[in-house]
């Protein structure tokens, strides 16, 4: 008890120094606060400008050579990040996330690429991270950087890949989220008017059951 009373006493004497001597003059962290909004300002623009231009466009081309890829929703800003579902041809749920993200000053920027996968059959690279400064922000270095971790993880998802050829003539599009899943693999499915559906999770078939108008059109015979 005597140790905490000390420490107490300790945490007391640093505080009436800081009261006694201030650290942080009003005009300093005026500047301060001015200059990590103007940081901010330009690391949006710089985050949105690679997002827009380098990193989006080449994860949506890989996504889109595999019928169970399905782009998440509602990610924060300078995030993208795609779902491959569990089906017969891949046996494992997969995720490929690229961020843009800033230090807590707001003088670095790392651009970065998570993967994760469930059940883990092979050793996979799960985060990579490119570092710069802000203000010397390389687009050509993104740009390689960027097809390097997709190149790697398509490398990575192929390995898993059991080559089923009636796994294209499989597939049906869940009418709620839209992914692109196996008939054969869902346990998920439903019918409206005579017509089959199939969804990649209770929650699209739940959606779905509740107003199937809201997702098709379907006139009745």
């Amino acid at each position: 008890m005597n140790d905490m009373r000390d420490f107490q006493m300790r945490l007391e004497r640093e505080i009436e120094q800081v009261r006694r001597e201030s650290r942080w003059a009003p005009e300093d962290a005026s500047r301060y606060m001015t200059a990590l909004a103007e940081r901010k300002t330009l690391f949006e623009s710089t985050a949105l400008t690679l997002m827009d231009q380098i990193i989006r466009p080449r994860i949506e081309i890989l996504a889109s050579q595999f019928a169970n890829a399905c782009l998440a929703k509602d990610t924060p800003f300078g995030r993208i990040s795609y779902w491959f579902g569990y089906c017969e041809r891949f046996p494992a749920s997969t995720s490929l996330a690229f961020a843009v993200e800033h230090d807590v000053s707001i003088e670095t920027i790392f651009v970065c690429c998570e993967v994760s996968m469930m059940p883990m059959f092979i050793k996979i690279n799960e985060r990579d991270r490119l570092t710069m400064l802000l203000d010397e922000v390389d687009s050509n270095l993104v740009l390689k950087w960027t097809e390097d971790r997709l190149i790697e993880f398509l490398d990575d998802y192929l390995q898993i890949d059991r080559g089923s050829k009636e796994f294209q003539g499989d597939v049906a599009t869940d009418p709620v989220c839209g992914m692109r899943i196996g008939r054969s693999n869902t346990t998920f499915t439903g019918s409206y008017r005579g017509h089959p559906y199939f969804f990649c999770s209770r929650d699209c078939q739940q959606q779905f059951a509740a107003k199937p108008t809201d997702f098709v059109n379907v006139r009745a015979m």
